[in-house]
């Protein structure tokens, strides 16, 4: 058998690594509000740690507080920071990892509220630099934060950290003197891309004279910023082999910037290993004078290898998919990808809540943040637990049941487990959800759960079967308003369960079940028309996919028709009045499809309660929400039993 390139070891200056995978510095929101260490964020990268990966990358800490840019962002401004570092180092040191420290100064990212300082930019752009609280920065504040990286990373080095990364990308500071658009200065630090260049190369000189020749310099670069004005791949390349040519031992490459935020932990529009082919210019240009990580949806061993087989990177950073799964290096090196947890790219627990100011989760893991408080261990008490519906809230409930000593029994009325899962992963871009629905159809035997498909429940049923504890997970029906019930309509679930549709067709309801809906539908050639009450469509989407789903129906020549109220619908033509009370009649369309949302469906609840049975309601039964509130109300009663 061929020889693995992903899990032959590499070397970093001075440090070898075990395997060509890396964890990316993603922020977590996890330290304390004086930017310190906690016991949170230590139980979170042991966790990875244990889990095999090569290197992980502490997230984006503050070198100075002037660069602060969250509110509990990790800071190494200070030498009161060192003995927490420390403590972080040697618990991952412990769990046999390697571990580096990402620094960063946010620049335009940077807040004054955290910072307590106006953001320092390289230029003053109008329409692009805030007005209010910015400062473009003079020779002194050059000088200032160049000597700070330096102080930072030797504070890293007594830490105990195998190495540094200088953050070069996505908009924070050191990108924003590196790209043409951002620096319109006319001083030695602007223009040319020599003067531009020069900013983060006196970062690396003094971080290099810091810490000493054999430390590890890590360089995490956007190679291309993604639009025309912006920095391209060719002059990314220039400056990775500059930046070697300066001190840095290993780049890490990534795109995207400020203008082009949405690109960066893409939702799964973008392909698995988008970045591959950027790498190959760098990697090239490089010509193995340092070796080059890079990242973008590397969810599976197959891409991660392909990648580095193909010659376009040295190694593979990896984000979202080791927040989701922190086993996943070691479940790949043991050809166990069957039982990963693979990332959605759906960006819910992870960046929605960490750009709210919400410390990080993840939709289909809820250890996540939680590691010290939910451990691998027995319930000290087994009991019988019946769940009733195999959707994903009760997937996710008997699967932590099971796992943790119970006997359980799954009853289905259908004849395949995952519910509304099977039509989630339906709409283009949404298979994500199949590699999810497999993952519980392996384990799920696996951990011992009696499953029983094409059986409905009843109370007799369930009563029959002594259980000490049911969880009711029957899930939502859609909402079918009175006014509709009369007329012939199909809802977005007869439409993604393959119920056939005409050329012309209206969808009611723009959220994200309707907008999805219409997708699909556009995609097949058809003439779609979006009725929505409230003035933007797909506004309970995460923000970034929302970008690509508005993107791609205005493409693909869906009309909206917002802030329409429906008045009345009968025989296929439907009355509506906008915002201004003008009233309205739409007709002509071949079928019209309701997307109005779900409904709980909790209407076995009372015959379970007459037999006498104790009753927990989970998932959609109980509140309709999407997959992570479903996955993480099921875990939890069942964690609590």
């Amino acid at each position: 058998m061929k020889e693995s390139l992903l899990f032959k070891p590499i070397k970093i200056n001075s440090m070898t690594l075990p395997n060509r995978t890396i964890m990316a510095p993603m922020v977590t929101n996890y330290a304390a509000p004086d930017g310190t260490v906690t016991d949170k964020l230590i139980h979170y990268h042991v966790a990875r740690a244990r889990g095999g990966v090569g290197l992980q990358i502490v997230e984006a800490t503050y070198m100075d507080p002037s660069g602060s840019s969250y509110v509990r962002g990790l800071g190494c401004s200070d030498d009161a920071m060192i003995p927490g570092l420390k403590r972080l180092t040697d618990a991952v040191h412990a769990a046999g990892g390697h571990i580096a420290l990402q620094l960063q100064h946010g620049g335009q990212v940077a807040k004054p509220e955290f910072s307590r300082q106006a953001t320092m930019v390289p230029s003053y752009i109008p329409g692009v630099t805030p007005y209010d609280d910015t400062h473009e920065m003079t020779k002194e504040d050059i000088d200032y934060i160049v000597r700070k990286y330096a102080e930072a990373a030797a504070r890293a080095k007594k830490a105990g950290f195998d190495a540094v990364e200088i953050h070069g990308a996505h908009g924070y500071l050191i990108l924003r003197f590196l790209s043409p658009f951002s620096n319109r200065r006319t001083d030695e630090y602007g223009g040319s891309l020599e003067n531009r260049m020069r900013f983060c190369k006196e970062i690396v000189q003094a971080v290099r004279e810091a810490t000493g020749p054999d430390y590890p310099i890590i360089l995490r670069l956007s190679i291309d910023e993604l639009f025309d004005e912006g920095l391209q791949v060719e002059e990314g390349a220039e400056i990775a082999r500059e930046m070697v040519k300066a001190g840095v031992d290993l780049i890490n490459g990534s795109a995207c910037t400020l203008e082009t935020i949405y690109m960066s932990t893409p939702p799964p529009n973008m392909d698995y290993g988008w970045n591959a082919h950027r790498a190959k210019v760098v990697r090239d240009a490089l010509a193995g004078a340092a070796p080059l990580s890079i990242v973008g949806r590397i969810h599976s061993r197959a891409i991660a290898e392909k990648i580095l087989e193909n010659g376009q990177a040295d190694m593979v950073t990896i984000g979202r998919a080791l927040i989701a799964d922190p086993d996943l290096v070691t479940k790949w090196q043991k050809n166990m990808e069957q039982d990963v947890i693979r990332c959605l790219s759906c960006n819910e627990g992870c960046i929605w809540p960490m750009a709210q100011r919400q410390p990080v989760k993840c939709a289909i893991n809820p250890r996540v943040g939680s590691e010290a408080v939910y451990v691998e261990e027995k319930a000290r008490e087994p009991k019988k637990v019946v769940v009733i519906g195999g959707g994903i809230a009760g997937m996710s409930a008997a699967l932590c049941a099971a796992q943790r000593g119970h006997d359980v029994t799954l009853f289905e009325k259908s004849g395949k487990l995952g519910g509304l899962l099977n039509i989630a992963a339906v709409p283009p871009h949404r298979h994500v959800f199949k590699p999810l629905m497999k993952y519980y159809e392996h384990k799920l035997p696996e951990a011992g759960v009696n499953i029983r498909l094409g059986e409905a429940a009843t109370a007799g049923k369930v009563a029959a079967l002594k259980p000490d504890v049911t969880l009711l997970a029957t899930g939502s029906k859609p909402i079918v308003p009175g006014f509709c019930k009369d007329s012939k309509v199909l809802t977005a679930q007869d439409v993604l369960e393959g119920a056939p549709t005409g050329k012309k067709v209206l969808v009611v309801g723009g959220g994200l079940v309707g907008s999805e809906t219409a997708e699909y539908l556009a995609a097949q050639g058809k003439d779609v028309t979006i009725l929505e009450l409230r003035d933007e469509l797909a506004i309970d989407m995460e923000p970034r996919h929302r970008r690509f789903i508005l993107l791609n129906l205005k493409e693909m020549g869906v009309k909206p028709l917002l802030n329409r109220e429906v008045l009345e619908l009968k025989d296929g033509v439907i009355k509506v009045r906008d915002k201004f009370k003008r009233e309205q009649t739409l007709d002509g369309f071949d079928d019209i499809i309701l997307a109005l949302g779900y409904r709980s469906d909790d209407s076995l609840l009372p015959e379970l309660q007459d037999a006498g049975l104790e009753v927990s309601v989970i998932g959609d039964s109980a509140k309709v929400g999407k997959v992570m509130g479903a996955v993480h109300d099921g875990f939890k009663a069942a964690w609590n039993i």
